[in-house]
C-alpha cells in the first residue's frame, strides 16, 4: 500500500464520482494498493478494509479527525475531535484467522467474518434481513448435535452471540464516538465511517484542486499535469502571488 499522488487521487474521484459508498471506498484502495487485485481488497474484512482507509486518510491530510454529531435527545451538534492512531490496529496485534468456531446454546457454529462482498450482496435489504444475510453468507456450519443446521432456524440467543462474537473479533467493523452533548447532558455513541468521512474531504480537496488548477493555468498557461506536480505548498505560494 503507498500513498496517492495529486493526480492518481484526481482520477479516483472523478471514476468513481457516481459509485456507491461502498464502491469508492474500494476504488481508493485499489489505486492504493497495485499489489492486490479487486477481488483480494473485497475479500478484507470489514476491519481490515477500513484499517487501510484510515492509514490512507493519515498520509492525505494527517492524523486528527475532527466531526459533527447531532444529539438525539435535544437536536444539539456537538463537535467532537480525535486521533487515527486511537483506532488503528497496532503493530503487535496478531492477523486474523480465516474462520473461526462458537459454542452457545447447544449449537456448534464454524464461520468467518463479513467482508465487502458480503455487504454488497445484503445492503439493498431492511435491517433484520439484511443481518440474516450477513449471518448466512459468513456462517460456514452449524450443527446441533447430529443435526446440521440453517441459520434461519437458529434462536434469536445464538444469533445475538454470534453477532457479538463477531464484532469482538473485528471491533474496527464498527467504530463508535462516545459523546455527552454539553447543551442537555445526554451521552450516546455515534457510529464513525471511515469510508464516508475520508470521501467528503476527497470531494472538498478536489474541488479545491480544479480551482488552484483552473486559476493557476489561466495565470501562466501551464497543464494540468505541471501543476498537479507541484508540491501543495507551492501551488499556494503561486495562487498568492496571482493576487500580489
Amino acid at each position: 500500500m503507498r500513498p496517492l499522488n495529486a493526480a492518481e487521487l484526481l482520477m479516483v474521484w472523478e471514476r468513481a464520482f457516481n459509485q456507491s459508498p461502498l464502491e469508492r471506498a474500494l476504488a481508493l484502495l485499489a489505486a492504493a494498493c497495485p499489489e492486490s487485485d479487486v477481488e483480494t481488497i473485497a475479500a478484507w474484512t470489514i476491519g481490515q478494509r477500513d484499517d487501510r482507509l484510515m492509514q490512507l486518510r493519515e498520509w492525505m491530510f494527517g492524523p486528527q479527525l475532527t466531526s459533527t454529531a447531532l444529539c438525539p435527545q435535544c437536536g444539539e451538534r456537538v463537535e467532537w475531535e480525535s486521533r487515527i492512531s486511537d483506532f488503528r490496529r497496532s503493530a503487535d496485534e496478531a492477523p486474523l484467522s480465516t474462520t473461526f468456531e462458537l459454542s452457545t446454546g447447544g449449537y456448534e457454529l464454524r464461520f468467518r467474518l463479513p467482508n465487502s462482498q458480503d455487504v454488497a450482496a445484503v445492503i439493498q435489504q431492511p435491517g433484520e434481513a439484511a443481518l440474516q444475510g450477513l449471518l448466512s453468507r459468513c456462517v460456514l456450519l452449524v450443527r446441533h448435535g447430529d443435526r446440521t443446521c440453517e441459520i434461519p432456524g437458529l434462536p434469536p440467543a445464538v444469533l445475538a452471540e454470534l453477532a457479538q462474537r463477531m464484532e469482538t473479533l473485528d471491533p474496527r467493523a464498527d467504530i463508535r464516538i462516545f459523546l455527552t452533548c454539553p447543551q442537555c447532558g445526554h451521552a450516546w455513541s455515534a457510529q464513525f465511517d471511515i469510508g464516508s468521512y475520508l470521501w467528503a474531504e476527497i470531494e472538498q480537496w478536489a474541488q479545491e484542486t480544479l480551482n488552484a488548477v483552473h486559476r493557476l493555468a489561466t495565470a501562466y498557461g501551464w497543464s494540468e499535469r505541471d501543476i498537479l506536480e507541484l508540491s501543495p505548498v507551492r501551488r499556494q505560494l503561486y495562487l498568492g502571488l496571482i493576487h500580489s
